[in-house]
């Protein structure tokens, strides 16, 4: 008889069980979508004591999605309140491991987070990506995000020349 392959469960994330994990996702996260960034132990403290203080934040919702046991997934997000919006939600950060993508593992936990937002009166929700991550700007855009400002960079250990400064 065939093993029945079990679907993947959306968890609340606890640092106990998920925290090793998380922390290892962040890698690529980072290191793909920041050119020239480098995770150090520094950082990986940094982001381990943030999570540590959301998981104590009722505005801050994190959830894991478990294959057979194993955390493929995260979605980290927020209620924020900004100058126009008096409930926003915002994630804040959301990861698929490569080897289970496009299996709508992301659009899940969107879902997830997106639930979670709208329980706490969010009318909008928002997100940044980076402008040639592809996949994840035709995921959030298959969710229904659209592009409402552009965010521009400008490195100014550049001279207007091109000199490094």
């Amino acid at each position: 008889m065939a093993s029945v392959e079990k679907p993947p469960t959306v968890k609340a994330f606890s640092w106990r069980d998920h925290g090793a994990r998380v922390l290892q996702f962040q890698y690529e996260v980072y290191e793909r979508n920041f050119a020239g960034f480098r995770v150090t132990p520094a950082f990986l403290n940094d982001y381990e004591r943030q999570l540590r203080q959301a998981l104590r934040n009722p505005f801050e919702g994190l959830w894991v999605l478990e294959e057979e046991g194993v955390v493929v997934g995260f979605v980290w997000a927020a209620v924020m309140t900004t100058l126009v919006d008096e409930r926003l939600g915002y994630i804040k950060n959301l990861y698929v491991a490569p080897h289970v993508r496009g299996r709508g593992y992301g659009r899940r936990l969107l879902a997830t987070a997106e639930d979670w937002m709208r329980a706490l009166g969010c009318p909008r929700a928002a997100l940044d990506v980076t402008a040639d991550n592809a996949a994840a700007l035709a995921l959030y855009a298959g969710a229904g995000f659209t592009i409402v400002r552009h965010r521009m960079e400008k490195d100014l250990r550049i001279s207007e020349e091109g000199n490094r400064l």
